[in-house]
């Protein structure tokens, strides 16, 4: 039996959850009350509300930057092959490697090619293929 693609139905959405309005008022308060929010007018006569850049500011340092999901396997149990500590590892180009040691040679290879900053690329580049 096959279902006609117009009578399928659709999913239901999800509504989000809603708070009252009390819940907000001792934040907001808070919020207008530090100096931490300002309205701005917009030129169509309508406005909003935007957080200050002290706000702002402090917002960034407490929430850390996502780390970038590793892509590849972890492993614990095997050596750094430069810097030959035992720590997380994963497989890069057929050795194992720590996620510091990754950074770092990833920075170097991406440095600019002039003075000590390519002296260290190439001495990275000439370990990884020993």
């Amino acid at each position: 039996m096959e279902v006609d693609p117009r009578h399928e139905p659709l999913p239901r959405a999800v509504r989000p959850q809603s708070f009252p309005v009390e819940a907000f008022n001792p934040l907001l308060r808070s919020l207008l009350g530090w100096g931490l929010i300002h309205r701005v007018d917009l030129e169509d006569g309508a406005h909003r509300w935007e957080l200050s850049d002290l706000a702002q500011q402090r917002l960034d340092d407490l929430t850390p930057e996502r780390q970038r999901a590793a892509t590849t396997l972890a492993y614990l149990d095997h050596w750094c092959s430069i810097c030959r500590q035992q720590r997380l590892t994963h497989l890069v180009d057929g050795r194992y490697v720590c996620v510091e040691c990754e950074r770092t040679e990833s920075a170097a290879a991406e440095a600019p090619v002039n003075g000590r900053g390519h002296e260290r690329a190439w001495s990275l580049r000439s370990r990884r293929d020993e």
